[in-house]
């Protein structure tokens, strides 16, 4: 596993390749280059993040979508459709569906990203940045010779654009690790489709077909039921995603790095060994630390999540039913990925330092099935028409109270 930035890893034991070094100062001259023309106002580089991760996906091979494999799309995603107007009020997102290679999944998702990584993105560069530009103050350039001086001042003021190419080479990687992973567009609880149109990754769905001894057909018929469901629930409730994506932001916000323990640490990398700075970067010291209003930004986003994948949870098994004959083997296999961390945990968990319990999830699906069960689809949904009607930590551990209420409004 390689922990140092830009990938480089010095082969121990090795004679120095002057022809590496040129490479290496190269491909950095180049990031630079597009940090310096792309890099938003909050200090981003979205051509950075888009390249790293093209190039990440390309590397691991990436075959296109086949004729078959999208009419396999086509038609599980048309049945799910039909089975879920019997379970939900909530009418189809869209007449449509999309099949997706890993690459076709990245530049279409990428915009929908946006929002929720660039506030932390950005708070991680800033504070990059600001450590760089401390590192050597105005009354310490002051004493310098004029050539030291005029030969640093240009660094100094580099240290963004570094800061932007170091985060989004960080960004673009996680990307393409989570393309090998995910089953549709929305299995992070966040629609990332353009137009709520569902859309299934086929290769990766016949993957995981295979790693769990799964009738395709079966997995593809729930993947798409699960799909079309949170497309439905976002496209319904407009303000959804915005909250998500304010959690986010509530949580960028406050982030900070322990710059002390940073310069502390550094001071004791030796550049004679190169498994010395390897430590550094792996030792946890760049994680942001969490402070009270972030936690509760957190503990906002989980409940948020858990709330939607709950939902989406109860409503697949009441679409679904006991139509498919791996229907038992589908719901206990999903589990599993979310208890051992599937893409949505290790997502927000990377971005944002969230881990999404499964208890939470579990409890959010019962509450969602009794009170469907209880009050009827119309109600149950009804409760997703305003944040405000939404069920608290609280409520998942009583939802008999929580319905009780409903009754007496």
């Amino acid at each position: 596993m390689n922990d140092l930035p830009f990938g480089f890893t010095p082969n121990e034991g090795q004679p120095f390749d002057m022809n590496s070094l040129g490479e290496m100062l190269q491909q950095i001259g180049q990031m630079m280059q597009r940090a310096q023309n792309d890099t938003s106002e909050n200090g981003v580089s979205w051509g950075t993040i888009h390249d790293s991760a093209r190039q990440a996906i390309s590397a691991a091979g990436d075959p296109s979508i086949t004729d078959n494999q999208t009419k396999s799309v086509t038609d599980a995603v048309a049945l799910a459709q039909v089975w879920l107007d019997g379970v939900t009020s909530y009418p189809a997102s869209s007449t449509e569906s999309l099949a997706w290679s890993r690459s076709e999944w990245l530049e279409a998702t990428l915009p929908a990203w946006r929002p929720l990584i660039e506030p932390v993105a950005a708070g991680l560069s800033r504070t990059v940045t600001q450590i760089s530009s401390e590192a050597q103050s105005p009354q310490e350039l002051e004493q310098l010779p004029p050539e030291m001086k005029a030969m640093l001042e240009p660094m100094l003021n580099m240290a963004s654009k570094m800061a932007a190419v170091s985060t989004g080479m960080q960004v673009g990687q996680g990307l393409a690790a989570l393309s090998t992973e995910l089953l549709s567009s929305s299995e992070i609880a966040v629609p990332l489709s353009p137009d709520f149109v569902p859309a299934l990754l086929p290769e990766r769905i016949k993957s995981f077909a295979d790693e769990n001894h799964i009738p395709l057909n079966d997995a593809f018929v729930f993947i798409a039921v699960r799909e079309a469901a949170i497309q439905r629930l976002f496209a319904a409730n407009p303000w959804l995603r915005a909250e998500v994506a304010d959690a986010v932001s509530s949580y960028a916000r406050g982030i900070s790095i322990d710059q002390d323990r940073i310069r502390e640490v550094m001071s004791s990398i030796d550049p004679q060994d190169p498994a010395s700075m390897q430590e550094v970067m792996s030792s946890g010291v760049f994680q942001p630390a969490t402070t009270e209003d972030q936690q509760r930004a957190l503990n906002r986003m989980e409940l948020m999540l858990s709330l939607i994948e709950g939902w989406v949870n109860a409503v697949t098994i009441a679409a679904v039913g006991n139509r498919l004959g791996a229907m038992t083997q589908l719901i206990e296999t999903m589990n599993r990925r979310r208890v051992s961390g599937g893409p949505a945990e290790k997502t927000f968990a990377n971005l944002v330092g969230l881990e999404i319990s499964a208890r939470v999830v579990r409890a959010a699906a019962a509450f969602w099935d009794m009170l469907g069960t209880s009050r009827g689809n119309f109600n149950r949904d009804n409760v997703w028409a305003h944040p405000d009607f939404l069920p608290s930590r609280d409520d998942l551990d009583d939802p008999q109270g929580f319905i009780s209420r409903m009754i007496e409004e």
